[in-house]
């Protein structure tokens, strides 16, 4: 799965543009890259553990099966970080009709306009636009963001198709929609990424020479620093503080 970063799509003239660009933002960059760091060595860890086992070695498996664990728990919070801060910082100036699915990989772009189309149906809103982006910087230029929208919206039955004036940008029709065209497993869904989907080679790497388990307690540290912060988070829309909200309880309840 790929990481959606073309920030070419504009809803407004450039007397009024937005400032973020979230591919030469360095705290980004560096929860997607240490998101990836341990998801890679998840995968390690669990290849030896499986390896250990086979060898007739049940407690060195064991050890290495819970290495592996705490370096998923960690890949999670630094990818889930990173979706969290990314859709702040995109959102924090959108009108109240749109949403910027940039810099989201697809499972977390569909988690967020889930919640986002439960909202907007349940308050009788006409329509979305849902910023996705024309796929530039996709893998081998194949736009992965916007099939996934659109088939989104196919399977619940919600009318949509691209805006005439902007290729990156998809409108939601939502007049005449009811609650009952929301699938009942959007209320369930999770942000969790398949550890597959942050496994790409092109992606940066923060690399650390720091023994795990330091690395592991600076990281409880984190999130306990980010838990007490982002209960406080205000980005002047309601409905941007409202989705940040929710991503930062689905963080917390992983805990």
């Amino acid at each position: 799965m790929t990481d959606i970063i073309d920030k070419g799509v504009k809803l407004f003239d450039e007397n009024n543009q937005r400032d973020y660009n979230h591919v030469v933002d360095p705290q980004y960059k560096q929860a997607r890259a240490k998101a990836d760091e341990y998801y890679k060595k998840q995968n390690a860890l669990s290849q030896q553990s499986q390896a250990a086992y086979k060898k007739g070695d049940g407690q060195r498996a064991h050890e290495l099966s819970e290495q592996s664990k705490q370096a998923l728990n960690q890949a999670e919070y630094y990818s889930q970080q990173a979706a969290e801060y990314v859709f702040r910082e995109n959102n924090a100036d959108s009108a109240f009709d749109e949403i910027d699915l940039h810099g989201l990989y697809v499972k977390e772009a569909e988690w967020i306009l889930q919640k986002r189309l439960r909202q907007a149906i349940a308050t009788n809103q006409s329509h979305l636009k849902v910023i996705v982006g024309k796929g530039l910087h996709s893998s081998n230029g194949i736009a992965k963001l916007k099939p996934a929208v659109e088939q989104l919206c196919s399977e619940s039955g919600l009318k949509h198709h691209i805006d005439p004036k902007n290729g990156g940008v998809l409108i939601i029709d939502l007049q005449n929609s009811s609650s009952s065209q929301v699938p009942s497993s959007w209320a369930n869904s999770s942000i969790n990424q398949p550890q597959q989907a942050y496994h790409q080679g092109n992606q940066p790497y923060y690399h650390t020479n720091q023994p795990h388990y330091q690395q592991y307690q600076g990281v409880q540290q984190h999130q306990q620093q980010q838990q007490g912060q982002s209960q406080d988070i205000k980005t002047g829309n309601q409905l941007v503080d409202l989705l940040v909200k929710a991503i930062c309880s689905c963080i917390s309840a992983k805990k």
